[in-house]
């Protein structure tokens, strides 16, 4: 795969630097920085970077790699930061940090109880949370090794992000996305999480898109699977509806909730 690979590519990961916590289910300040280990070595051995594969193998030196790259990164360690730490297919690793607003009440870590979808419903009001504005993309975006990890190939988020005129990264919108199969896939920044009714109960629970669909396996997807919070279930974009609820996560800001737009409905 290497030798397909363009010239100036990639893979990387964002961790959020978080000053104001110290939380150690979620490992901050760094937060959930095993689960970003765990997503770059998926991405290592699946586009075989034996260099990246080496310096990720061992878990210790390697979790140690990534907080010196990030405390490196920080300019300015009593703030918040995105860090985006980047390995090249020769091993050459890099970061790079931008500004974050302070948290202010963002689900960040998923308490150890069974109802983990219910808890996040009566986090909406207890916290005052915002639904992010989540349009369904017009176009599919295909599945492919290049969604499954998050790389510098980046061309069809960018067309997606266009398509409904997405610009800033920091407003509470989104577009979700889906594969030449119809079915769901994620959001151009975020892991996707949708309701379904638990079958004979009545009551609901949360799936997120399986790999095999084409989703990036992104920090917080590994984190919420680990959890238990959702299930891996194939969702067909027909199955969804003008101003479904759903949830969306990225490793910048935790767990929110989004409201469904079809722009031809």
């Amino acid at each position: 795969m290497t030798q397909n690979l363009p010239a100036d590519f990639f893979i990387f990961t964002s961790i959020r630097y978080e000053p104001s916590l110290r939380d150690a289910t979620v490992n901050l300040p760094y937060y959930l920085l095993p689960f970003h280990l765990a997503r770059l070595r998926t991405a290592a051995a699946a586009f075989d970077l034996p260099k990246v594969r080496e310096i990720l193998e061992d878990e210790e030196s390697a979790l140690s790699l990534l907080t010196t790259t990030v405390n490196n990164a920080v300019p300015d360690k009593t703030k918040p930061w995105r860090v985006n730490v980047r390995l090249t297919p020769g091993g050459h690793v890099a970061a790079s940090a931008t500004s974050l607003p302070p948290l202010k009440n963002n689900i960040m870590s998923l308490p150890d109880v069974e109802a983990l979808p219910q808890f996040l419903q009566k986090e909406v009001g207890r916290r005052g949370l915002t639904y992010w504005d989540v349009v369904v993309d017009s176009l599919p975006t295909p599945a492919s090794l290049f969604t499954g990890h998050k790389t510098s190939v980046r061309d069809m988020y960018n067309a997606a992000r266009a398509r409904v005129g997405l610009v800033s990264y920091d407003e509470p919108r989104e577009i979700l996305l889906w594969n030449e199969n119809g079915e769901v896939t994620e959001g151009s920044i975020t892991t996707v999480y949708l309701w379904r009714e638990a079958s004979g109960s009545g009551a609901r629970r949360l799936v997120t898109p399986p790999l095999q669909c084409g989703p990036n396996a992104g920090s917080t997807r590994r984190y919420a699977l680990s959890k238990g919070l959702c299930d891996e279930e194939a969702v067909k974009l027909e199955e969804l509806k003008d101003g479904d609820e759903i949830w969306l996560s990225h490793a910048s800001d935790g767990f929110f909730p989004g409201r469904l737009r079809f722009l031809n409905k």
